[in-house]
């Protein structure tokens, strides 16, 4: 009886780069054990140590979950199909953003869409996708990391879920927010470290959930942020700060789930990746997964004129670098304004309708500078990590006569 397994971009180097394998069997079970003696390199990531799929793996038979049906022991038909796709949501043990079973709103982090935009496609140039991390559960793709970062201090040892332990991070807006949602469903305090120059929505939503805020001054940006936590941290040993900037989960988090996700809805072509240069997680976890899949894959870096702290995202010249950020791993930085970045918000709202926050009109201004630069059968991606709603009270959706966007956005941190 011949079958085939169709293999996801992040298993292929196991499999000698094949799409799809061919395979013998009767049930899921013999399939599988047919690929693994064909691929010894692939069983442990699909099957645990007992021989039951591993829980961050989703298996379909004829395009059925089987997780949900007869598992291992499910009927193929000759000539059927198995797809294996690792899970896209952060651990979820069902398709992604679906909870099941009692599972609280964690499970719904990551499995976020990828969508095209072409409305906005440079003529004659690449084609431009985006993924809508505005759609996590806090709004943001800071979900993503905030949860890696509280899983890993629990499975150290260092936080019991339920303790209400003190858990403080710098934070211009987007993390803080994520980490205030997981620290109230998993039982801490959490305490945000922010620039006052904060939008008054960020500034809200973290107090909504719970959260103490201590501010640092506006004038120094996310730098001084760091800073000052960094000083309280050190002054109160009883205070655990994961510290985002330092922290390998930070790219560790997007390694395991955006960076697969992306490669899995483009079926593995990727050939370039923007994204803002904030603390470089994104750009560094991401990075690596795509170059395992493609190592001619461009990973370029959208990065503010120094001095525009403003922005949110990062000049590397203007003090802090994060020390999981290896600008060795970057294809490319090109430079964005404020203005070139609020145009660009802009035109993502009324050309696509998708109400994006300033830092992704950054990343998008520069994903389609180089898409404009790539071949019309290539694809660029970005991420829109968060949405417009906690830009709204700023004034910069809609154009007035004779503004001055540089002047509007002085004094306010973006992202």
């Amino acid at each position: 009886m011949s079958l085939q397994i169709r293999i996801p971009p992040v298993l292929r180097p196991s499999v000698g780069g094949a799409r799809q394998v061919e395979v013998a069997g009767a049930t899921l079970r013999e399939a599988l054990d047919d690929l693994f003696a064909q691929f010894p390199a692939v069983q442990p990531q699909i099957v645990d140590g007992e021989g039951q799929i591993n829980r961050f793996v989703n298996v379909y038979v004829d395009n059925e979950d089987v997780r949900l049906g007869q598992g291992l022991d499910t009927p193929v038909a000759d000539g059927g199909t198995i797809i294996v796709l690792p899970a896209m949501a952060g651990g979820s043990v069902f398709p992604p953003n679906v909870c099941r079973g009692g599972g609280d709103i964690l499970g719904a982090i990551g499995g976020t869409p990828l969508v095209e935009l072409p409305h906005l496609r440079p003529e004659g140039g690449a084609r431009v996708w985006a993924k809508l991390e505005m759609l996590n559960p806090s709004g943001s793709i800071k979900d993503r990391v905030a949860l890696s970062l509280i899983e890993a201090a629990e499975a150290e040892g260092r936080l019991t879920p339920g303790s209400g332990q003190v858990v403080m991070e710098p934070t211009s807006g987007n993390t803080g927010i994520a980490l205030a949602m997981i620290c109230a469903v998993r039982g801490y305090r959490f305490r945000a470290v922010m620039p006052e120059s904060a939008t008054t929505e960020r500034v809200q939503q973290i107090s909504m959930y719970g959260a103490e805020i201590v501010f640092s001054p506006g004038e120094l940006g996310s730098n001084g942020g760091v800073a000052l936590a960094r000083e309280l941290a050190a002054a109160d040993p009883s205070v655990y700060m994961p510290f985002q900037y330092a922290n390998p989960e930070n790219p560790g988090a997007h390694y395991r789930t955006t960076g697969p996700e992306i490669l899995e809805a483009l079926d593995g072509k990727v050939d370039a990746f923007v994204a803002g240069l904030g603390t470089g997680g994104t750009l560094m976890g991401v990075g690596r997964a795509l170059r395992e899949a493609n190592p001619d894959v461009q990973i370029v870096a959208a990065e503010p004129l120094q001095g525009e702290s403003v922005m949110g995202l990062r000049s590397l010249e203007d003090g802090y670098t994060p020390e999981i950020l290896d600008v060795t791993q970057l294809d490319r930085k090109l430079l964005v304004t404020n203005t070139e970045s609020v145009l660009t918000m802009r035109q993502a709202l009324r050309r696509e309708g998708i109400w994006i926050g300033v830092s992704c009109g950054a990343a998008l201004s520069v994903a389609l500078r180089v898409a404009g630069e790539m071949a019309p059968d290539q694809n660029v991606v970005t991420v829109f990590a968060d949405g417009g709603a906690r830009y709204a009270s700023a004034g910069l959706f809609e154009e007035r006569d004779g503004e001055d966007l540089e002047e509007l956005m002085e004094d306010r941190l973006w992202w």
